[in-house]
């Protein structure tokens, strides 16, 4: 198969939030590294997306709304905006070799619309409805960031798995822990962060939470946090987020659902620091038991799991998250994926 060294790639990225290194939106910031990487492989990134992104150097932005969301005058319909983003994507695929669409599954059934070849990502767990469109379509180039993100849909058939990487330099090593556990994310019920205070107090142990507020933490967590054994230190992004991750003993990562992914297992590891999660989602295809945490079935065993990680390497857990889930790894494999949709598409011209 040829190499195609300079292909003119169009990333279609979701509105909820300007793509940018640092974006509150966890999909535009993703999409802001896969940019810079396929930039330096030496491809051509185009960025559908919000005019207030700040893309890395060689990437053109191609703005279809003045801002995210009801920002700056862009649309306040949240449907609106990724359709239309979405829209002015394939309106523009002649002038591409390939397009690569976040926003869900919704261009699916524009596929056979386009002039190029299209890959439709989505980074949540896929709904019924999700799996009737790829049932609809089932020559679409649907790729999955994990083997269980439509495992329970056994008659789809992603084109490819691709695992979603971390920038080695964004989160350094840290070998000597402070005296906390973290929790991390967003405060929900399914995240568990109620459970994660549980576990702490079982073991007796500091506990330091990050996320932004909304109504669940004020009610449900706010009245547990004592500044002392239960302590909450915000919103935390960049040098700042590495520092909290790689100062922790371990992650606490108690989900109550499954997740297709879990990005903040992958920072933490990068840190060195090992995680005890639920064995939900696709934690078992991120977590090497033993290696780099531990994970269980049940939340009786989670505190075990905790005490488990203490014992770990954590030079080993580093090492062998830049095996598996280095930002270099992960261009690659959308190159390699890319690259086999256009040498295709040419071959059938």
């Amino acid at each position: 198969m040829p190499r195609w060294d300079d292909m003119r790639i169009a990333q279609v990225s979701t509105l909820s939030a300007p793509v940018a290194e640092e974006s509150s939106g966890s999909v535009e910031a993703w999409l802001w590294l896969l940019t810079r990487e396929l930039v330096r492989l030496g491809h051509e990134v185009s960025v559908f997306a919000a005019a207030n992104s700040q893309l890395p150097p060689g990437a053109k932005l191609i703005a279809t709304q003045p801002g995210h969301y009801g920002a700056n005058g862009a649309l306040d319909d949240w449907h609106l905006c990724e359709w239309l983003n979405l829209c002015r994507a394939v309106e523009r695929s002649a002038e591409f070799d390939v397009l690569h669409s976040h926003a869900y599954l919704w261009g699916v059934p524009l596929s056979p619309l386009a002039r190029a070849p299209v890959v439709h990502t989505t980074h949540i767990v896929p709904d019924e409805n999700s799996a009737k469109l790829f049932a609809a379509y089932p020559q679409a180039n649907v790729t999955a960031i994990s083997r269980q993100q439509w495992s329970a849909y056994p008659h789809l058939n992603p084109a490819a798995v691709i695992h979603h990487g971390v920038d080695v330099k964004q989160f350094p090593f840290s070998g000597t822990p402070g005296d906390y556990f973290c929790y991390m994310g967003r405060f929900v019920s399914g995240k568990g962060p109620t459970h994660a205070i549980a576990v702490a107090r079982k073991l007796g142990a500091r506990l330091v939470m990050a996320g932004p507020r909304n109504d669940y933490f004020r009610e449900h967590i706010e009245p547990l946090v004592d500044g002392k054994s239960i302590e909450y230190a915000g919103f935390v992004r960049g040098s700042d987020r590495a520092k909290l991750l790689g100062g922790a003993r371990a992650l606490l990562y108690p989900i109550q659902y499954p997740e297709s992914f879990g990005l903040v297992l992958l920072e933490s590891m990068f840190c060195g620091t090992p995680v005890a999660a639920m064995r939900l989602g696709a934690v078992p295809e991120i977590v090497d038991e033993g290696i780099t945490g531990f994970s269980v079935t049940s939340l009786d065993g989670l505190a075990g799991a905790v005490r488990n990680c203490f014992a770990l390497d954590r030079a080993a857990v580093r090492r062998r998250a830049e095996e598996r889930f280095s930002v270099e790894c992960m261009a690659r494999q959308y190159e390699q994926f890319y690259e086999r949709l256009v040498t295709k598409s040419q071959s059938q011209r």
